[in-house]
């Protein structure tokens, strides 16, 4: 069965790391992404099968709190499981989603290894990734 993940991030260096994380879970994916929170919504509002979001805070138009809320708010998009990334250190901001409905939080790491490890631990959960 093909997993669907959808990847939010303005920063293209930052949505290959995680593409690459994804990949590296095996398996078929299909992976959109989108570059600002307008867009995210656009693609969540158009397609409900998506079966995790990966999330940025840092977005123009419309930023990472504002896409949670709207997800949160939707019936039909409130199952998804929703992982921010994210290199805040701000631990109002961490609490803050969980409020807004992300099940998890993964810092972005600077090095590739440790975020690798964390991501892949955290979409174990979610069974999107082999434990």
């Amino acid at each position: 069965m093909v997993k669907k993940a959808l990847i939010v991030d303005d920063m293209p260096l930052d949505v290959e790391l995680t593409r690459r994380v994804l990949q590296s879970c095996g398996g078929e994916h299909e992976i959109v992404v989108a570059s600002d929170g307008e867009e995210a919504l656009r693609e969540l509002n158009q397609a409900h099968d998506f079966d995790v979001v990966l999330l940025d805070l840092k977005l123009p138009k419309v930023d990472g709190f504002e896409v949670l809320k709207e997800i949160s708010s939707k019936p039909f998009l409130s199952d998804i499981p929703v992982i921010v990334l994210s290199d805040t250190r701000d631990e109002t901001d961490r609490m803050r989603t969980r409020m807004l409905g992300a099940c998890e939080f993964v810092e972005k790491a600077m090095d590739y290894a440790e975020f690798n490890a964390n991501l892949r631990r955290t979409l174990a959960q979610y069974g999107f990734c082999p434990a």
